[in-house]
């Protein structure tokens, strides 16, 4: 496995550098750390780009790459390459650069302004959410600080789509001796009115939850590996996420929504997870 973290001269950056260490540890594989910096495009018109502007951000991105690469081993990362890539977007220059080093995952830190525990999507997340080719790995703000050696628990956020059952399969794959939990997330609809419509609510939530826990039990059959399942309800994503039973040494495993394309695209629910779980997240192309 090849993975590709993606930093920034600021604290996101180390915490993308300690998921990648934790993921490496964890699941195998080689790392590569990398900047993107906002060359021009090939397609800037007539006019005449500035070389020594160029050279001045490349010159600015390998420092960045260089500052990264000498706080790695404090993350556990001793042995890996590094790179510089130029594009105007950072988001599709990461992407792009994955795909030419043929890496499995790209590892990013959080925009800045989020709060300790969770992940903000700024430009370059979003770029990536919706478009990238591999598997999309996002550490909360603050996690260089609180990560473990070692992963202990994936938990794969389940649906009962074909894409769900898809990430629960990767998550299979992929756990070695970790426990693998599948985790439902319902969110309640609250339906202001009489007692009659809260009487039907409750016998609708109670059919949902009914459903979801017999499609948890069958995907869990058809996995045929040991695996808990959890199912857990709030009136939003934040609430029902904060009422599971988090460690710190957990990876959220996450499809991707609806698209035709083989590539990373957040669904509605997906999005909301991403920006409720307090520990990292893996966000799968669709088709995985």
């Amino acid at each position: 496995m090849k993975i590709l973290v993606g930093v920034v001269p600021d604290a996101s950056g180390s915490d993308a550098m300690a998921l990648a260490g934790v993921l490496s540890r964890s699941l195998g594989g080689d790392v590569l750390i990398a900047h993107v910096y906002a060359a021009p495009s090939a397609q800037s018109g007539k006019r005449k780009v500035d070389a020594e502007w160029v050279a001045y951000l490349r010159a600015d991105a390998e420092a960045v790459v260089a500052d990264a690469a000498g706080a790695a081993p404090r993350y556990g990362l001793t042995q890996f390459e590094t790179a510089v890539h130029g594009h105007k977007s950072s988001g599709v220059g990461l992407d792009e650069l994955a795909q030419r080093i043929g890496a499995d995952m790209i590892v990013i830190g959080s925009a800045p302004g989020a709060s300790n525990g969770r992940f903000l999507i700024g430009s370059t997340a979003d770029q990536l959410l919706h478009g990238s080719h591999v598997p999309v790995a996002v550490a909360p703000a603050g996690y260089r600080r609180v990560h473990p050696d070692v992963l202990g628990r994936l938990v794969v956020a389940f649906q009962d789509t074909t894409e769900s059952h898809k990430a629960l399969e990767w998550a299979a794959e992929h756990r070695g001796d970790r426990r693998l939990t599948a985790l439902t997330v319902l969110l309640r609809h609250r339906v202001m009115g009489s007692n009659l419509a809260f009487d039907g609510e409750g016998l609708v939530s109670r059919q949902l939850e009914e459903d979801a826990r017999v499609a948890l039990g069958a995907a869990l059959r058809a996995l045929d590996t040991d695996a808990d399942s959890e199912l857990t309800i709030g009136d939003d994503a934040s609430s029902a996420m904060g009422r599971v039973q988090w460690h710190g040494d957990e990876l959220l495993v996450l499809a991707s929504g609806g698209s035709v394309l083989r590539r990373v695209f957040l669904g509605d629910m997906t999005y909301k997870l991403v920006r409720a779980t307090p520990v990292p997240a893996i966000v799968l192309p669709r088709h995985t």
